[in-house]
């Protein structure tokens, strides 16, 4: 096994733990829901435009791609996932807690973070040095895809248990993801659209979801956790 693959495992790993502890502190601060709404709304917003837009506008240039195609894939995810949780939720309204609402967002976080992984894998197939830089990049905000995806679950009312669940394969995605990119020839082309539309999701689950259910805060509270995680994003997008 050479020193780029074990490199890669290992990377890949650590994502697991970063997921869990993220999802782990949301899971254990239910007493502040709001404030825990406000603060992964600004999270998944920061991600979107400091991380993944800018990511799939840069490697869209790259490949000689117009910034129209990741833009528009970005539109389609949000007005798609928009959609989807819509009719999620109005399929089940009455069905009792949970259903699927919020499955699908929640969903698309877990895709996301298989596409970490791939990047991950990828980096290290260029070198070790631009691999270990990508993967702690990808396990700085991993914390806030853990806490992002369980704080989405939370806000549609989802129990625990399926929750927990969620958070678990949200955490080993990535390692599958890596193992994918040693093992398959991944087409450039596909990240630019793919983090593209992702980043949809994410304005979708700050905008329709997490930052008006932080709105009984007040304006000027809520507002501020909001900036506190969008600043907490862009700090993280700068390691990288």
């Amino acid at each position: 096994m050479s020193g780029a693959t074990i490199a890669t495992l290992v990377f890949s790993a650590v994502t697991f733990f970063s997921t869990m502890a993220g999802g782990i502190a949301a899971l254990r601060w239910p007493g502040r829901r709001q404030v825990l709404m406000a603060l992964a709304g600004g999270v998944v917003l920061g991600a979107a435009f400091f991380d993944l837009l800018p990511d799939a506008v840069g490697r869209a240039s790259e490949l000689g791609m117009q910034p129209v195609v990741p833009l528009g894939a970005a539109l389609a995810g949000y007005l798609v996932f928009g959609l989807l949780e819509r009719s999620a939720g109005h399929r089940h309204e009455g069905a009792g807690k949970g259903g699927l609402a919020g499955l699908v967002g929640a969903g698309g976080f877990v895709v996301h973070s298989f596409f970490d992984g791939l990047t991950i894998g990828l980096g290290f197939e260029v070198s070790l040095s631009v691999g270990v830089l990508v993967a702690l990049a990808v396990i700085g905000h991993d914390f806030s895809d853990g806490l992002d995806t369980v704080s989405y679950m939370v806000a549609h009312g989802q129990p625990v248990k399926r929750s927990v669940g969620m958070l678990v394969a949200d955490a080993l995605t990535p390692l599958v993801g890596a193992v994918v990119a040693m093992v398959l020839p991944v087409p450039g082309v596909v990240f630019p659209v793919a983090i593209g539309f992702f980043s949809g999701l994410f304005i979708f689950a700050a905008t329709g979801r997490l930052l008006p259910l932080a709105a009984p805060l007040g304006f000027r509270r809520s507002t501020l956790l909001a900036l506190v995680g969008v600043l907490f994003m862009f700090l993280i997008s700068r390691l990288a």
